[in-house]
């Protein structure tokens, strides 16, 4: 009787597990630290291969978690940074997304789109909506909201003030929910908010191949804050700052591991 309680227990938690995989909507597929998820399926530590699911709310301390969701999304949760998947809904048979919810609760993040339409795609603050156009962007998340586009085009939503945005368009534009409107920043100011607040823009080295972007447009800029005089960040270098050249040490940490 015990022997084949234990083997329905065992077959029972075999056949929850083989559930859970089959509603996985993603993989995480590096990471550096040692970045958590708490969800339906528990909380635990990520790896590279570790399935990811709708209501994993992910925690990075130090480093950074790569996700691959199933319809192609890309997206990095950077250091000292959380955000929870509210909702992830594949269109039918089709390997794209009717819906692709996100909520940053704060932090810096990277977010590249996939195969799934515009928009399916819905990133929400506290205080901003982000719009996507098709893109590649990095944002940060605090009292405010940053963003920096690096491919394609971004609206950038004041949820605290109706009806206030701004497009951003690539080119390293960058855009904020600071003040009293929505606004962007001459290329002084873009380079300090990039420095403090962006550090895949300054290095992307941590990153696998498949999550970085060409961020060449942002390099005169962080080239000029590095020659001004007294900067902490001054560098005898005077070539432009190429990606994954990282004159700013940053929070990147070591190469991730995965495949």
């Amino acid at each position: 009787m015990g022997i084949h309680f234990l083997a329905s227990a065992a077959l029972a938690t075999l056949m929850m597990c083989s559930v859970a995989w089959a509603d996985s909507i993603g993989k995480v597929v590096a990471v550096v630290g040692a970045p958590t998820s708490t969800g339906p399926s528990g909380k635990h530590e990520l790896h590279a291969g570790s399935p990811v699911f709708e209501n994993d709310k992910i925690t990075v301390t130090t480093g950074n978690a790569q996700i691959l969701f199933d319809d192609g999304t890309k997206l990095v949760v950077g250091p000292s940074s959380t955000l929870v998947i509210t909702k992830f809904l594949l269109r039918g048979n089709s390997n794209t997304a009717q819906d692709l919810s996100i909520k940053a609760l704060r932090g810096t993040f990277r977010f590249i789109t996939g195969k799934s339409a515009k928009g399916a795609y819905d990133i929400q603050t506290a205080n901003a909506t982000i719009g996507i156009r098709g893109t590649g962007f990095d944002f940060w998340v605090s009292s405010s909201t940053g963003v920096a586009v690096l491919k394609g085009k971004v609206r950038l939503s004041d949820k605290l003030r109706s009806k206030t945005y701004i497009d951003i368009s690539q080119g390293c534009e960058l855009g904020t929910t600071e003040g009293a409107v929505a606004r962007q920043f001459r290329r002084a100011d873009l380079a300090r908010r990039i420095v403090n607040h962006l550090p895949f823009i300054v290095n992307q080295s941590a990153l696998k191949k498949a999550f970085q972007l060409n961020t060449q447009a942002c390099s005169a800029a962080l080239s000029e804050l590095a020659d001004e005089p007294g900067s902490s960040r001054s560098t005898t270098n005077s070539d432009p700052v190429a990606p994954g050249n990282n004159p700013y040490p940053g929070p990147n940490g070591p190469p991730a591991t995965g495949p």
